[in-house]
């Protein structure tokens, strides 16, 4: 596993394996980002885009670099996506007309050096604005996408990938399995320059029908060909894989960093607090990189339910998250909405708490909290004796057919107790407001087993305990 603290590309902390280091300091990788198609859809300004992201203090995307493509309309118009006749993939097209999303097939046998620019100059302007990008390099096919996927037979002129849609993310089909291969080598030469450069292999491996024993043979084979091409290259990247029921790299040594996705287990999937509680033992940075659809699938106060989902899952001890963010489209690549800036100030606002802390010395804590008087859900970290962070907050999940938020069907006016056990000392309590860091209060408290009683809030709250003196 990499580690490093100074220098070089994006790595895991020297003082804490729960946390990245870059550019001679760790850092916390926090965003909502577009639909990981800035780079394949020429249409999207993504100069803009980093430059919003950057102003609201996000420093994180993720993107697919072209073998998953969606149909235009699937999910929601201006899906980034779904790029239409502005589509650009590391393969050429070639001069055979027929692919399914206009214009001609693609020639397997040819990159595409247009793309491999736009690819570049996608990766600096990023690292110009310290915001890091996560590759991730394939994502598990579905029937409506996989005819889009240059992957597909009828979308090269090499008549690869006659596979059924399941599996492509299998050793089944060899003459895939080649190009996948060499897509993952071409990919990583291309960008191995770059610090600011994540490569997570492949996003919900069996989201359909893939037997996870195939899937786990498969990813093995992708993660040996990027170590290997890694090992002849000047620099060496992070790489991550997706938890699923089934699929679990955890515990592999090749693989640096485990990604999540939404706030529950959900088709398969395993994400938010659920996850941290199951791995994070394994001393690796957790990320949360991807969760239900923004605006579409959230069914109640979206600024609050994406409040939640973010503070819940960093102040309890992940390292990275990424909220899926439809507001951003070709049209309007800055995301500009009155209700989305409220959602990125917000992440802005929790960035800010989490780095007022000394979060590289703290970890999940788990212990502390003994009891609330109300229902609640509290999560939080902790340098034991020294620094608490928590927060608390009174929703539940909402789980859907292939996604989970949490729901906020109202707000209440909470004010609990709340049972700590501390290390005997003095200590400064302070309540936080999570929506504006509001301070409501601050007080000293005596160490040992005690209550703490909170101001009175409508829907979450935040509290920090620091031993005097620090």
């Amino acid at each position: 596993m990499v580690r490093n603290a100074s220098g070089g590309p994006i790595a895991i902390s020297e003082r804490n394996p729960h946390y990245f280091a870059y550019r001679g300091k760790e850092i916390l990788l926090i965003t909502s980002a577009e639909h990981y198609g800035a780079l394949i859809n020429k249409a999207f300004d993504y100069g803009r885009y980093f430059k919003a992201l950057h102003e609201y203090g996000l420093n994180y995307t993720r993107i697919y670099p072209g073998t998953l493509v969606e149909e235009q309309g699937m999910f929601m118009e201006g899906n980034v996506l779904a790029p239409g006749l502005a589509l650009t993939t590391p393969w050429a097209r070639s001069d055979v007309p027929g692919y399914v999303g206009g214009g001609n097939k693609f020639d397997l046998s040819r990159w595409d050096g247009e793309y491999f620019a736009r690819l570049e100059d996608f990766l600096q302007r990023a690292a110009d604005l310290g915001i890091v990008v996560e590759i991730c390099l394939f994502n598990g096919q579905s029937p409506r996408p996989w005819k889009f996927s240059p992957l597909h037979c009828d979308a090269n002129i090499q008549n690869v990938g006659q596979c059924p849609v399941e599996d492509f993310q299998t050793l089944r089909d060899k003459p895939l399995v080649e190009q996948q291969l060499r897509y993952v080598e071409k990919m990583i030469e291309a960008t191995n320059r770059f610090d600011n450069v994540i490569y997570e292999f492949i996003d919900e491996p069996t989201i359909y029908k893939t037997q996870s024993r195939l899937a786990c043979l498969w990813i093995d084979a992708m993660i040996d060909k990027a170590i290997e091409t890694e090992q002849r290259l000047p620099k060496k990247h992070l790489l991550a894989q997706q938890l699923e029921y089934g699929v679990n790299y955890a515990d592999d040594d090749r693989i640096a960093i485990v990604t999540t996705q939404y706030v529950e287990g959900t088709c398969r999937q395993v994400g938010g607090t659920p996850a941290l509680d199951n791995i994070y033992h394994f001393d690796k940075p957790v990320e949360d990189n991807e969760t239900a659809f923004l605006p579409m699938w959230y069914v109640c106060d979206k600024v609050a339910a994406s409040r939640l989902e973010a503070w819940e899952f960093m102040v309890g001890g992940g390292a990275a998250f990424n909220q899926l963010n439809g507001y951003f489209t070709v049209d309007n690549p800055t995301g500009d909405d009155a209700t989305n800036q409220k959602i990125l100030s917000g992440l802005r606002n929790l960035r800010t708490f989490l780095e007022g802390l000394p979060f590289a010395a703290m970890a999940r804590d788990r212990r502390t909290v003994k009891n609330v008087s109300v229902p609640a859900k509290i999560n939080g970290i902790s340098e034991p004796g020294q620094h608490y962070a928590f927060y608390i907050h009174h929703s539940f999940p909402n789980i859907g057919d292939f996604y989970c938020t949490y729901y906020t069907p109202g707000f209440g006016a909470y004010k609990p107790a709340i049972e700590i056990d501390i290390p005997e000392g003095a200590y400064d309590l302070k309540w936080v407001r999570p929506e504006t860091l509001e301070v409501l209060r601050e007080e000293t408290i005596d160490g040992g087993r005690t209550t703490i009683e909170s101001p009175e809030y409508p829907l979450d709250m935040a509290f920090v305990i620091t031993r005097k003196g620090q």
